[in-house]
């Protein structure tokens, strides 16, 4: 976290815990939240699809066929 306010751009101190800015008020923690999730979420799912390439390096052809036969069912 920075030492300053995202919204007003006020110097904080390293060790301010408050959870509002003394300046303007605005709450430190959940400002500009939605933003932060929806960066999180594609940063997970790029991180997932990376993941699924690597197991289906490693996984048996024999196991993928069972696999699709029971999906075709």
């Amino acid at each position: 976290m920075e030492n300053k306010c995202p919204k007003c751009g006020a110097k904080l101190s390293i060790f301010y815990i408050k959870q509002e800015c003394p300046k303007c008020g605005c709450n430190l923690m959940y400002y500009n939240m939605e933003a932060r999730l929806e960066e999180d979420a594609a940063k997970a799912e790029a991180e997932y699809a990376k993941l699924n390439e690597i197991i289906e390096k490693f996984t048996p052809k024999f196991v993928k066929k069972r696999r699709e036969e029971k999906e075709q069912e």
